[in-house]
């Protein structure tokens, strides 16, 4: 059973591969931010409300260390506005106008490179990758 979990931890390392590819395709005709402060930007620009420098870090699976680095080059470049929580431990996010800006360049970007990337499946065949991902995003909730 360990060479099934090896062959499994393989694919899945492939499938993280191709999202980075996108990212970083996606990434290389924005010029003025690298792939980890996309990220950063692109979850911030997702989250309701002002998300905490923990709930970014949990959802985009980056250490506290990454998540402070992100969020200092992106405040540095205007992109966002870092404010000290309620309980004055913790630091919430906000956009700032230059900042949703750069969100809908990314937005733009992203849906370019997603169509170019995919543009040659068929429909069976998209339709099949995403119900293969849907049961892989169930079992892996269901285990973890």
């Amino acid at each position: 059973m360990t060479d099934e979990y090896v062959v499994l931890l393989e694919k899945l390392t492939a499938l993280r591969k191709l999202r980075m590819k996108i990212l970083n395709e996606i990434n290389a005709g924005l010029k003025d931010i690298n792939s980890r402060d996309f990220v950063v930007l692109h979850r911030i620009c997702k989250e309701n409300g002002e998300p905490t420098m923990s709930d970014l870090s949990e959802s985009t699976g980056l250490s506290n260390a990454l998540i402070t680095s992100a969020v200092d080059n992106l405040e540095r470049n205007g992109f966002v506005h870092r404010e000290r929580g309620k309980d004055r431990r913790s630091y919430s996010v906000k956009l700032t106008e230059r900042g949703a800006d750069k969100c809908h360049e990314m937005e733009a970007a992203k849906k370019r490179m997603i169509d170019t990337f995919f543009k040659n499946m068929s429909k069976e065949d998209l339709k099949e990758l995403q119900d293969v991902l849907k049961r892989l995003n169930d079992l892996i909730e269901k285990y973890s």
